[in-house]
């Protein structure tokens, strides 16, 4: 891949790495306020975020076969990262699927969404009928029963962020020599 082309997809790494942070703080301060309607607007936006860094590392049909190798490499980005969360951002983007599935699968039918637990009420609710929650012990985003855990992302999204900024103060072109 051209240098140029490498810079572009490094820029658009550290502006997700940017917004992550950004929704990563509205998030804390929302909770701070107990504000729900903030805090699960903030939540989409990591969400969001975080999709679009996993996407940009892990291209899953790019014109350029080796573009997502390239990037990793050049941001240091290793394959067991938990930026590579596509999974879990998944069960956000298609919620409507999730939603179908549930109302077919569902054995009681009891529906919680957007949640913050510790909630007692939850003890004895399926896993399946949770549907998005956060964890405030763990600090974790949680889809039925799965938790996907912020502390990691945030340390990486951190230093990833450090490591885009760095390749973007290089050169975009080749000079020739």
């Amino acid at each position: 891949m051209e240098k140029h082309l490498l810079r572009q997809f490094q820029r658009e790494v550290e502006r997700q790495c940017q917004f992550t942070m950004i929704a990563l703080q509205d998030m804390e301060e929302a909770s701070t306020n107990g504000d729900g309607k903030l805090f699960w607007y903030s939540v989409q936006n990591l969400v969001v975020a975080v999709g679009r860094i996993s996407r940009l590392l892990w291209p899953s049909d790019p014109l350029f076969p080796k573009r997502g190798d390239e990037l990793r490499d050049s941001l240091g980005v290793g394959e067991d990262s938990p930026l590579r969360a596509l999974g879990f951002v998944e069960h956000f983007e298609h919620f409507d699927k999730r939603l179908e599935t549930w109302q077919v699968t569902s054995e009681h039918h009891r529906f919680f969404d957007s949640y913050t637990e510790p909630l007692d009420v939850l003890a004895e609710t399926a896993p399946e009928d949770r549907m998005r929650g956060y964890d405030m012990d763990n600090d974790a985003l949680l889809f039925n029963g799965e938790a996907f855990e912020l502390g990691p992302v945030s340390r990486a999204v951190e230093d990833l962020q450090r490591r885009a900024e760095a390749e973007m103060m290089k050169p975009r072109f080749q000079l020739d020599v």
